[in-house]
């Protein structure tokens, strides 16, 4: 904002000057100029400048001056929400509280007033202060004097009341933000009770039935919660909320349609088919992904039809063509088609993840990438992570061998550096040291450096005598050889973590015998499963352990049933994708042939609520974010194959 009252004031200075014959007094009744004004705002403008270019310390330094000088002065109050906005940007909300209250008490019939105590409930929401904002909520709605202050504060008390699982509070919350939202705004607190009423119980429902209009509009929320959750397949919550609507509201537009909805659930019977639905890359540059993913999803359609222990499946496959438009079309074509979940994106699931959520399509994606879950209840993914990867690896190497020090050698980028920080935080929290971790260039062949630094950690001992040797006695001819040593090097760790891929690892881990860096447990990650790293380092990777989740080797009965099948079907072995792709309908096969699953809604609502499922690719569950939790596969270089540790 602009101030420019100074100038206006000197213009009408000179102007009395010139009526005045240019005397060195006012004329009676006209004030001077005040030159105390004019340095006020001059400072308070400077600050503003620099608060717009984000130089946010400066600015801080200004408005402080200008209230330490001027605190008398009209624009006093806003420095202090400016202060209080800019500590709150800093990432100091008590000190922004603290100048905000300082505006309230100081200043009490400033207009900036209501807009201090609104600011001052978001600081405590961020600062997780949930139960404080909703004490000061009532205070703070009375001193409001516009629409969009009560907007604000009934919108901040709502995020309180969600943070603390009171969602019928929320409701009510969000609801009286409705009806003074704008056009713009209205959008985002939907979405806000939404998810609100969709947190209700079935004692919420109950009560929410029950409430008196108070100035809410009842006859909208029993309607539209009502309706939710129907589409949800909330059915008793929806019962309880639209039957009230029907006797509260009788005559109203939307009666009909409450009680088509309430005649729908009632009659509906089990489903005689269900349709499962899939995104996958048929065609473009991640078709051969696509297509091993295919083959996964028809053995287990083909395999849970032939029990027929539940409701058939049909399989929907839709082609993304490795394009993230095209991948968000295919999903509106499945969700036109009234597929109960479906299975992917394989690429691009960052695109179809808000849209599967907008539409209440439970999706699980098949992806490694972190921006997918976490938006909503119907959001999933089925992967192989790096930190269940290291989760599953930390836990065998300190339970079951019972090693407490390592040592970590990885490449300087983003995977080395990934798996390095991931394995020393999982390590760690089971009660492991790790000595030190030392980076090496990626590009690198020659690996003398790095290694000669392990030697730290060594001490030498004598050899042990051979019982084949006799000791040579003094005078006696016979020498050892001059390349034998006397001593061997003990060292203080126990394993070493080499995150890198089967070539890199195949160079590096000679070079640690080369410099008698021997005895120790080698640990590597998934990519060590492959038939390269035996290629390149056979000798010297003997007894090698990394985490994987799938073992087509495995003894595991419903591995081998899952190999069995896909060889009779393909006359070839399955891989790692056409194993997750296998898993992922699996686990939305059996979900939806519980008898209480009938709506998609159902679906999500199981899927979070699982203890878990037990599977091909480890034992799965998902977390409150949607994100997979497994239990991986340990194996182990065993000659010149891979075995499965217990």
């Amino acid at each position: 904002m602009k101030f420019y009252i100074p100038r206006l004031l000197l213009i009408g200075a000179l102007i009395a000057c010139i009526g005045a014959a240019c005397t060195h007094r006012p004329r009676p009744g006209i004030a001077a100029f005040p030159k105390q004004r004019a340095a006020a705002d001059e400072m308070f403008q400077k600050a503003e400048k620099l608060y717009a270019a984000k130089s946010y310390i400066e600015a801080l330094t200004l408005y402080n001056d200008y209230l330490a000088r001027y605190p008398d002065e009209p624009l006093a109050p806003a420095a202090l929400m400016k202060i209080g906005s800019i500590h709150s940007l800093l990432g100091s909300p008590a000190r922004g509280r603290l100048a905000y209250a300082q505006l309230i008490s100081e200043y009490p019939s400033s207009s900036f007033r209501p807009e201090a105590m609104v600011e001052i409930l978001y600081s405590l929401y961020w600062d997780k202060e949930y139960s404080e904002v909703i004490s000061r909520g009532p205070d703070a709605l009375r001193a409001m004097s516009s629409p969009a202050q009560r907007f604000r504060t009934l919108a901040v008390i709502g995020d309180a009341y969600m943070a603390l699982d009171s969602p019928l509070n929320a409701v009510d919350a969000y609801t009286r933000a409705m009806q003074m939202a704008t056009v713009s705004e209205q959008e985002a607190i939907a979405a806000k009770l939404k998810a609100s009423i969709l947190r209700l119980g079935p004692e919420d429902a109950k009560d929410l039935a029950t409430r008196e209009d108070e100035g809410l509009p009842m006859d909208y929320l029993l309607y539209q919660a009502g309706m939710l959750l129907a589409r949800e397949g909330r059915h008793s919550e929806a019962l309880t909320l639209l039957k009230a609507f029907q006797r509260r509201y009788p005559s109203h537009e939307s009666a009909e349609r409450a009680a088509q909805t309430v005649a729908e659930i009632e009659k509906a019977g089990p489903r005689e088919r269900l349709a499962l639905g899939a995104l996958l890359p048929l065609t473009g540059s991640y078709q051969a992904i696509g297509q091993r993913a295919v083959r996964g999803l028809e053995l287990a359609l083909s395999q849970y039809n032939s029990q027929g222990t539940g409701p058939a499946v049909h399989l929907v496959v839709k082609d993304t063509a490795s394009d993230p438009e095209q991948t968000v079309r295919a999903l509106l074509e499945l969700d036109h088609e009234k597929v109960s979940a479906v299975i992917g994106p394989i690429v691009h699931a960052e695109a179809a993840a808000p849209e599967a959520q907008r539409l209440g399509l439970p999706m699980i994606a098949i992806v490694q990438k972190d921006n997918v879950v976490g938006i909503g209840d119907y959001v999933f993914r089925n992967f192989i992570t790096p930190r269940a990867q290291m989760r599953s690896l930390a836990a065998y190497v300190v339970r079951k061998l019972d090693i407490t020090r390592a040592v970590i050698l990885y490449p300087d980028e983003t995977y080395g550096r990934t798996f390095m920080g991931l394995f020393r935080d999982e390590f760690q929290a089971r009660g492991g040291e790790i000595l030190t971790a030392l980076a090496y260039n990626p590009e690198a062949v020659d690996f003398a450096a790095t290694v000669k630094r392990l030697l730290r950690f060594a001490q030498e001992v004598p050899k042990e005598p051979r019982p084949d040797r006799a000791p040579v006695k003094p005078g006696d001819s016979r020498r050892r050889k001059t390349d034998e040593k006397d001593t061997d090097l003990v060292f203080d760790f126990q394993a070493i973590f080499i995150p890198d891929e089967p070539k890199k690892a195949g160079m590096l881990v000679p070079q640690l015998s080369f410099y008698d860096v021997k005895d120790i447990q080698l640990l590597g990650t998934n990519l060590w499963h492959s038939e390269a790293l035996i290629k390149y380092a056979d000798p010297y990777v003997q007894g090698a352990i990394m985490p994987d989740a799938f073992f087509g080797g495995s003894t595991e009965p419903s591995v081998v049933r899952f190999v069995s099948g896909f060889e009779e079907a393909y006359q070839e072995k399955p891989g790692f994708m056409e194993a997750m792709a296998y898993d992922t309908a699996m686990i939305l096969l059996e979900t939806m042939r519980r008898p209480g699953v009938r709506f998609r809604g159902d679906i999500a609502a199981f899927l979070k609520a699982s203890d878990g499922f037990p599977g091909v690719t480890g034992f799965s569950r998902f977390d409150p974010a949607g994100d997979v939790e497994k239990t991986l596969h340990i194996l182990q270089v065993r000659g010149k194959k891979f075995i499965e540790l217990e």
